[in-house]
């Protein structure tokens, strides 16, 4: 497993980063698969916060910006990425932004608490009729409960994920505004004595700069592309 940690690169190039990733991986398998007699070789791409890179956007193509070009390389991928190996798992808080080309393409759900009144109409849009009744109780979900349904579950069900250790669980606990504004309550205090949490500016500002001259230091590496191995009608710049 190879995770690519993105949360830091600025919003002007990660979604060519993105995209680049993903189309690398798509013709990878293309190629594996051309060299190895039809086999394929599985691989799962999962993304977090989708919506950030998989975002409906207008088919203008005189106007297109770099999040639409991300959008289409998924499109692509939810098209064709089957028959060469490659699926997507996908991760988001506001389904209503999904591209709807990539949304058709999948077959398996994992309802999570939902209540914002555009994703809940996509939701029951993606369900059908009959099974309706039991999306009533998602904006009431508690945490680490689901309705999983589609492939993955003949029938959909209720299902609970398992609780992670401490030093496991992602840091996305809400901030406590007066714990830190206060001094009151915070890790390492003892007998309701106050801590004083200090920030070093400059420490921050120098790890900042440092990692921009690393990156502009670096020598991009480009590589030939072998013309024939790609996919019929592709009009992705790159």
């Amino acid at each position: 497993m190879t995770v690519i940690d993105l949360s830091l690169v600025p919003a002007e190039v990660v979604h060519i980063i993105t995209a680049v990733i993903a189309r690398m991986t798509l013709e990878s398998l293309q190629r594996y698969r051309k060299l190895n007699a039809g086999k394929i070789l599985p691989t799962v791409l999962v993304m977090e916060e989708a919506h950030t890179f998989i975002k409906r956007y207008h088919d203008d193509a005189e106007n297109q910006n770099s999040a639409a070009i991300c959008c289409q390389v998924f499109e692509k991928i939810a098209r064709e990425g089957r028959k060469f190996g490659l699926g997507l798992v996908l991760s988001s808080q506001r389904p209503s932004e999904l591209s709807p080309t990539v949304l058709s393409q999948c077959n398996s759900y994992l309802l999570h608490r939902i209540s914002n009144d555009r994703d809940q109409e996509l939701v029951h849009k993606l369900v059908p009729d009959n099974l309706r009744g039991l999306l009533r109780d998602l904006p009431s979900l508690p945490s680490r409960n689901a309705i999983l349904l589609g492939w993955a579950s003949e029938l959909p069900v209720l299902v609970q994920m398992n609780s992670l250790p401490k030093d496991q669980r992602p840091k996305s606990d809400d901030p406590d505004f007066w714990a830190v504004w206060s001094g009151e309550g915070l890790e390492g205090s003892e007998h309701g004595q106050k801590i004083e949490r200090s920030v070093d500016w400059q420490e921050i500002a120098t790890d900042w700069q440092q990692t921009g001259a690393g990156e502009a230091n670096q020598t991009p590496l480009v590589e030939a592309e072998d013309a024939d191995t790609a996919a019929e009608d592709d009009d992705i710049p790159f």
